[in-house]
């Protein structure tokens, strides 16, 4: 596997809330692993969420002793849950969570687990969202009330559902996808897909370049348009 991340501050924020991490060598008993989280909360609390969330999900899955991918982030997940939860409980920290989309590939298939609003997307000739937000607009999304263009731009689009460490325990969404040779896998925040279309994500992810080109162009370009959030991409392809 290869892949490339990286994250960004953005036009407007203070502070970098987003993190990613990857890993594109056998970690545990996963082949490869890749994760994007965003940070909820004041600056330290923020911050604090998502890199602790990040690390802690990959080193939990790597100690795992469960064989199926699925199995692994499921039992990653909760302990990931329980301990930001409770660092949460401490004054300087109230208030603290964060969004993790994460994946692993194996053999021809992507496993995917999400809690948030961050994403993940299939990209090949046509570009599939994977993933569904746990969202106020997401909610309106997947029940027909709202196109995905509509809640791009709704008021309430940053008012999420479900996030690691807001409550004692939490319900991650599970997927499996085929990928194909040619087909790239993005996950992203809040701070892309709010600034850059999905036909414009597309037509990035299949244009000539590196995956640092791409990416560093994803970014660009949420940045162009506002960069009204902090942005987060790792782009992940078989070759």
């Amino acid at each position: 596997m290869k892949s490339y991340g990286l994250t960004d501050i953005g036009m407007s924020r203070k502070y970098n809330q987003d993190y990613s991490l990857e890993c594109d060598e056998q970690i545990g008993n996963l082949d490869n692993l890749y994760a994007v989280c965003d940070g909820l909360g004041g600056h330290n609390a923020g911050e604090f969420a998502s890199e602790n969330a990040a690390e802690l999900f990959f080193d939990f899955a790597e100690d795992s002793d469960a064989k199926m991918p699925l199995s692994i982030f499921r039992e990653a997940i909760n302990k990931v849950n329980n301990l930001i939860y409770r660092k949460g409980l401490e004054p300087q920290y109230t208030g603290m969570a964060t969004t993790l989309v994460a994946c692993t590939i194996r053999d021809d298939t992507a496993y995917i687990i999400n809690v948030g609003d961050s994403r993940a997307y299939i990209i090949g000739d046509e570009i599939t969202q994977i993933t569904w937000d746990h969202s106020y607009v997401g909610e309106l999304v997947k029940e027909g009330k709202l196109s995905k263009d509509e809640a791009r731009f709704h008021k309430k689009n940053n008012v999420i559902t479900r996030a690691i460490g807001a409550e004692r325990t939490v319900e991650p969404d599970y997927f499996q996808v085929t990928m194909e040779d040619d087909e790239i896998i993005l996950l992203c925040s809040d701070g892309l897909y709010n600034m850059v279309s999905e036909y414009t994500m597309k037509a990035i992810v299949n244009s000539a370049g590196t995956l640092q080109e791409k990416a560093e162009k994803l970014v660009d370009l949420a940045n162009e348009a506002g960069g009204k959030d902090n942005i987060a991409v790792v782009l992940i392809s078989k070759y």
